[in-house]
């Protein structure tokens, strides 16, 4: 029985070299996948937010280098397998979500992953998240396990949000955080392996992020009153109730994402009021 799986990428100015490399490991990745027959159609879908705006006034060499990247990483290997994608250039940025919604919009799909252009995935990667998802009907959506491109682990599956843990996390200095050792590695999980598998998650990272395709279609896609910020925690919160999130373990990937409180004001201020609006949606917890 054919089986299909929608990609979608979305950028806003970013590193095409890390592009590059997040669109090479998808192709191994979806090759993998075809080869243990767990899936056969394949359409990545890459949302360019803003590029509308920039090609309206005149700027159209970002684009043309995005596409040449995704050309040369999705289609170097000639034949039947090659990857088919669409381009989609939005007039103005709306957010991450947004974004992802655009480029799922319509996918009947029967299984979506959403992908960070900072994500390289293990070969093994699709093929393990599918295989998990086929031996439990339960689960919903399989999230990976994650290191930085240095190796240091990322905890990329939270316990339920509290205001005092968000808090030491994204703006605490280091001798801060030393103090309060317990609120932050509960909620990032430090009391376990971080690449053991875990069920049953209900806050994971949207920067790589396995769904069956009903369970997106059914949930709604993103929240978009986030612009960037906590559209993730919100979206597997959602999903959870829905089915369960399982962390597994044999779903890997490197992630060069950085964070919030290193990127300035403006950042600071969007992971503020995007704070606000989760705790106002799933309940204030304090500490």
């Amino acid at each position: 029985m054919p089986r299909s799986l929608a990609v979608c990428i979305v950028v806003y100015h970013s590193d095409l070299h890390w592009l590059g490399k997040t669109l090479a490991s998808l192709r191994a990745a979806v090759d993998h996948a075809r080869e243990q027959n767990l899936i056969n159609s394949v359409e990545v879908r890459i949302v360019d937010n803003g590029a509308g705006a920039s090609a309206a006034a005149g700027d159209r060499s970002e684009p043309a280098q995005i596409k040449s990247v995704i050309d040369s990483a999705l289609w170097a290997i000639p034949g039947p397998a090659a990857v088919k994608y669409a381009y989609v250039a939005t007039p103005e940025n709306n957010g991450f979500g947004a974004g992802n919604n655009t480029g799922l919009a319509g996918t009947g799909a029967d299984f979506v992953l959403l992908l960070n252009p900072d994500v390289e995935l293990a070969v093994d990667a699709i093929s393990s998240a599918l295989a998990h998802l086929d031996q439990d009907a339960t689960c919903s959506a399989v999230t990976p396990v994650a290191q930085s491109p240095d190796g240091t682990p990322q905890f990329l599956v939270k316990r339920e949000p509290t205001v005092v843990a968000l808090a030491l996390r994204g703006f605490a200095p280091n001798w801060v955080k030393a103090c309060f050792p317990r609120p932050l590695n509960a909620y990032e999980y430090r009391d376990i392996a971080f690449d053991a598998p875990i069920k049953d998650c209900r806050v994971v990272s949207g920067c790589c992020l396995f769904t069956r395709g009903e369970v997106w279609r059914a949930v709604g896609g993103f929240d978009t009153g986030f612009f960037m910020y906590f559209e993730d925690f919100d979206l597997s919160q959602r999903i959870a109730k829905v089915g369960r999130i399982d962390r597994v373990s044999g779903c890997r990937i490197v992630h060069a994402g950085g964070n919030a409180s290193r990127k300035g004001a403006k950042h600071i201020g969007m992971f503020v009021r995007s704070a606000a609006r989760y705790f106002g949606k799933h309940g204030w917890r304090w500490a």
